[in-house]
């Protein structure tokens, strides 16, 4: 793997508000949330997030003249000299978020930082993914960087490296002490903007010295897709197609304790499937379908869960409004096979598509949505990171959503031309 400085645009402080500027992660705004982006001008999702209700046609056109107003505007700048940058988000994960992680790993708030270049393509053996594609999403950000002619935001990759080499270069260099959340009041950032009550700074890098090392330290190491699959399997199929393309990316160690792995969990509404009729077809499907007590709290189903994974066994939970159900599958061989054995359920046995059921961030939210819709959450059990990279590095792909990897970045905060360098 090969990761070369670039000169980057990011917004302009001195004439416009950075946290007015920048957007959630294209994949991740409601028709609300869109709404109200729309309403701020020059707002990153203005032309990197499409609405639902638009073609996509129709979309890419409109987020070039978007861009275009922005960059006009001098809402975003270019620096003049290429760089490295330092990305950190210090973020406090929600209460239901908070729950799923192990009492002795919680903390107040976490600093997660990563060094943001230019991915070289030219190795693409050392580059992994872990999650199967939706097609329809690959092309629609082929068009979109086609238009445009820009990466939007950081692809999020995770290295493994002794010592912490790399974290401990930039910590040093920037004054940064992560643990107790404090910066270098002489090195301020480039950008500092607040998303969500999560703070996003940049710093730039450009002595040429720490580039030569940076460059070094990632040459030939294998690193794997944690965050941006789709824009990722975009620039490949670009450069594939004889394009020059370099993604932007943000490299951060995978096993960065301030990096938070956690299933995406489903809800089926009641109009596509009721409770009873998900219940009388897992009693036909599975071998092993115990009922819960109705109403558990969510550390009980947490705890359910986490006694799945104890156990070894494959499994979910299926949570209606007034009664809840565990489906237990075989011996748990691989990281993923929880996903699989839900689709094959889903898709398989009941014919549902992927597009009619939807993909919840959280559990808490997973289970007020279902209540919402008189529908059926599905909650899967932990994740652990060393199983996701053997399947990765094995080749083997696991289903469209199933990792989730916090904090997400920012759409704004950085972006850069499809062929820098």
């Amino acid at each position: 793997m090969v990761i070369e400085p670039l000169r980057g645009w990011h917004p302009n402080p001195s004439r416009f508000d950075p946290s007015e500027l920048i957007s959630p992660v294209y994949d991740t705004i409601g028709p609300e949330e869109h709404r109200a982006l729309d309403a701020r001008p020059f707002n990153a999702a203005q032309f990197t997030s499409r609405r639902s209700d638009m073609p996509v046609s129709r979309f890419t056109a409109l987020a070039v003249r978007k861009l275009n107003a922005a960059l006009h505007a001098q809402a975003y700048v270019r620096d003049p000299t290429p760089a490295f940058y330092v990305y950190s988000i210090e973020y406090r994960p929600e209460p239901d978020i908070l729950e799923t992680i192990p009492v002795e790993d919680r903390r107040p708030a976490y600093l997660l930082i990563g060094l943001v270049g230019a991915l070289s393509l030219e190795h693409l053996e050392d580059i992994a993914l872990h999650e199967r594609t939706f097609p329809d999403r690959v092309e629609e950000r082929i068009r979109l960087e086609r238009a445009t002619g820009m990466h939007n935001a950081p692809i999020v990759a995770g290295y493994r490296m002794e010592n912490h080499t790399v974290n401990d270069l930039l910590e040093n260099h920037l004054g940064l002490d992560r643990r107790r959340l404090k910066f270098d009041a002489d090195r301020p950032p480039l950008v500092e903007a607040k998303l969500h009550g999560s703070t996003h700074r940049l710093w730039a890098l450009t002595e040429p010295r720490l580039i030569s090392r940076l460059r070094s330290l990632f040459r030939r190491k294998r690193v794997m897709i944690l965050d941006g699959h789709h824009r990722f399997t975009a620039a490949r199929q670009m450069a594939i197609e004889g394009e020059r393309v370099y993604p932007l990316t943000m490299l951060v160690e995978a096993h960065d304790r301030a990096l938070l792995l956690l299933p995406w969990h489903r809800v089926v509404a009641r109009k596509q499937r009721p409770f009873a009729t998900l219940h009388k077809a897992a009693l036909r499907h599975f071998p092993d379908v115990e009922p819960l007590e109705p109403d558990l709290s969510l550390p009980a189903y947490l705890e359910v869960l986490r006694g799945v994974r104890n156990q070894g066994r494959q499994g979910f939970l299926a949570v209606g409004r007034s009664s809840a159900w565990l489906a237990r599958g075989g011996p748990l061989r691989n990281e993923g096979e929880d996903f699989q054995l839900l689709h094959r359920f889903l898709e398989g046995e009941l014919r549902l598509e992927a597009g009619k059921f939807s993909f919840v961030r959280s559990p808490g939210e997973a289970l007020e949505e279902a209540r919402e819709s008189d529908g059926t959450a599905f909650l899967l059990p932990p994740i652990a990171i060393e199983g996701v990279e053997r399947e990765a590095f094995a080749h083997r792909f696991m289903a469209q959503k199933s990792t989730m990897f916090l904090p997400k970045v920012a759409e704004g905060l950085i972006f850069s031309h499809l062929k820098d360098p």
